[in-house]
């Protein structure tokens, strides 16, 4: 028996190793030119047993190193980046930005972005630094506190986060620049207090449209020198940060969520012993607790290693069930589709669909495991660009229960008011906006520091985000007039003040405290998405003379998604396609459709606009927004 078992174990030894010299063999063979360099990392641990460990480390980067690209730095820019490395870190940072990277980008000829294997380019001396600075910093941490060698291989030993450039000396440099962590951690601060205070300190602000500017990845060195980019080129750095102190890190991202029309996001992931913390590159909130009840279809946490156990995205781990509740779908074949891999997608306005995460196909059912709630998800084929769908969309709500959107036949009226929703338990500043309005006045004035103030008008029930109109009962003339927010953080995107015939009186702006610098005099433009405002702010106006007012108009702060008079929409319902049910010019603030009850509804705006979302219709004929809060 004892003999058996000896051969067993000899047996799986020398299957184990044969496996392991396969993948590494596999590996080395796609180095090219580079084959010798990657070599030589092997040699310069394996002839030292008492690099047994480091043998292990470098056979798991060159192993996992096939299909990591990194992009060549984009020439041209370099003064750009000099430029902004030289700026003061302040509010105005990202339009100096975009305006020093838009000059640049009009006279440089831009090239197709370079992506380079990693195996190819890479050279020994690198690696083996890299390796011997993980270790250093590694053993820095008190043993409790390390995490496991497989951890430190995913998330403290990689050279890089993702495809950004490499640069040389990028873990020593950032090892010397936040040496200062280790005092911390000795001193016992929260890991919590220091991530937030590295971020504090980097002081990273993310910016749309980036690849208008600069189309690829930034590198370690660029990120720190603008402080300005994608979300990613954030987390990537920070993630760099703490990688280089030997504390585990790790970039973590949603595809897609539920409720956005176009984009997912990617946040930090830091561990140190057993205080783990998940925040955003800004920092000072933990997104486990600020995503609960969010629309998050799937999470993923990057890692180096390959996993082909998640198809979908093979570099990843999921860790949905760490941010939301899950379900795990077991969805019939009702349109009896053809029996490949599924996958499970998210509405995208652009794409109509996106996918979020890959399934299973077994007996005339698809199934996906671990699947987020608060989700409209809709499961299809994809063949050449185009989605094959296995079943009609559905919701699957808070209480883990499936809504089917099959319409019926039977033809319902509906009063649609937005193309988007207003609030998110993430994003929830549309309601503040307006709830901030309540309680805030208007006065007239004929002293300029309005010492003799009379109050004309004071907001309250305040629930829209379209113009309102009041009428001013008050028919005193006054010199100055405005809007003051008392201690409240409120902001108008229009103000204006009319006389008795319905004339718009013009006169001087007067603002205080008004902390928009994005916009002059925003309140009094003609752009609804421009603003001014801030807390116990004054707008208003100063008449050559004394003035009675006869009315006044407003809008609050708001992501213009309402109906707007004058703009042209389509709505569609969802059968098996998108199908429309005609187009109108709103002619008022209130579109009325008859639509197909039980029916999924998109309304899109083909005169301004980008952010749009499905919804449908509930027995009030009211709009019930899948994934948002509905108010």
């Amino acid at each position: 028996m004892n003999k058996f078992l000896y051969q067993l174990i000899l047996i799986l030894i020398v299957a184990s190793c044969k496996n392991h010299s396969d993948s590494l063999t596999k590996a080395l063979s796609e180095a090219g030119d580079n084959r010798n360099e990657m070599e030589k990392v092997l040699e310069f641990y394996k002839k030292k047993p008492s690099d047994s460990l480091k043998y292990r480390a470098a056979v798991f980067l060159i192993e996992n190193m096939p299909n990591r690209k990194s992009y060549k730095s984009l020439a041209g820019f370099e003064n750009a980046f000099e430029s902004m490395s030289k700026y003061p870190i302040s509010d105005t940072r990202k339009e100096v930005f975009r305006k020093i990277f838009d000059s640049v980008s009009q006279k440089v000829t831009l090239k197709n972005a370079e992506l380079i294997a990693d195996m190819q380019f890479l050279t020994s001396n690198y690696l083996i630094k890299n390796i011997e600075l993980s270790f250093e910093s590694w053993n820095k941490l008190p043993k409790n506190k390390r995490g496991s060698f497989e951890e430190f291989c995913e998330y403290v030993l990689p050279y890089k986060s993702g495809s950004e450039p490499i640069e040389k000396n990028t873990r020593e440099k950032l090892i010397k620049k936040y040496s200062w962590v280790y005092k911390k951690l000795e001193n016992n601060i929260s890991l919590k207090k220091i991530v937030d205070s590295v971020t504090a300190e980097f002081s990273h602000s993310s910016i749309t449209n980036m690849e208008n500017y600069y189309p690829q990845p930034l590198s370690i060195s660029q990120v720190e020198d603008t402080r300005v980019g994608t979300c990613d080129d954030g987390v990537n750095y920070i993630v760099n940060v703490f990688r280089s102190l030997g504390i585990i890190c790790a970039k973590e991202m949603i595809p897609h969520w539920g409720n956005h029309y176009s984009l997912g996001h990617s946040w930090i992931y830091v561990k140190y012993g057993s205080e783990e913390y998940s925040t955003d590159v800004q920092g000072g909130v933990d997104l486990k607790n600020q995503y609960i009840g969010e629309s998050i279809p799937k999470v993923f946490r990057e890692r180096y290693s390959r996993q082909d156990q998640y198809t979908f995205s093979p570099f990843s781990q999921d860790v949905t069930t760490q941010y939301a509740p899950t379900v795990n779908l077991n969805i019939p074949n009702v349109f009896k589709a053809q029996d490949s891999k599924p996958f499970l997608y998210v509405f995208d306005v652009d794409n109509t669909w996106k996918a979020v995460s890959s399934g299973r196909y077994n007996n005339q059912h698809y199934t996906f495991d671990a699947v987020g709630i608060n989700v409209l998800y809709m499961i299809g084929i994809p063949n050449n660009n185009v989605i094959t769908p296995v079943n009609y969309p559905f919701y699957l709500d808070k209480k883990k229960e499936i809504h089917s959107f099959r319409p019926f036949q039977s033809i319902v009226n509906s009063q649609l008011l937005r193309k988007y929703g207003i609030s998110s338990p993430k994003s929830t500043r549309n309601i503040d906006w307006i709830n901030n309005l309540n309680g805030c006045v208007f006065q007239g004035a004929n002293n300029i520091n309005f010492s003799d103030a009379v109050t004309l008008h004071t907001i309250s029930n305040f629930k829209s985000t379209q113009i309102n109109k009041v009428k001013i009962i008050n028919k005193r003339k006054f010199k100055y007039v405005r809007f003051y927010s008392n201690d409240k953080e409120s902001y108008l995107a229009k103000l204006s003040f009319y006389n008795s015939q319905g004339e718009y009186l013009k006169g001087t702006v007067i603002e205080k405290n008004n902390s928009v610098v994005k916009w002059t005099k925003g309140a009094f433009d003609d752009n609804p998405l421009s603003f001014s405002g801030g807390k116990e702010v004054s707008l208003g106006l100063k008449f050559n003379k004394s003035t009675e007012i006869h009315s006044i108009e407003f809008q609050v702060r708001n992501d213009n998604n309402h109906i707007n008079i004058g703009n042209q929409y389509e709505l569609f319902y969802w059968n098996k396609k998108w199908i429309s049910l005609g187009r109108r010019t709103a002619k008022d603030t209130v579109l009325h459709y008859s639509i197909p009850q039980n029916s999924l509804l998109w309304l899109r705006n083909h005169t301004e606009g980008k952010e749009e979302h499905v919804f449908t219709i509930d027995k009030y004929k009211h709009q019930q927004w899948l994934g948002f809060d509905n108010f």
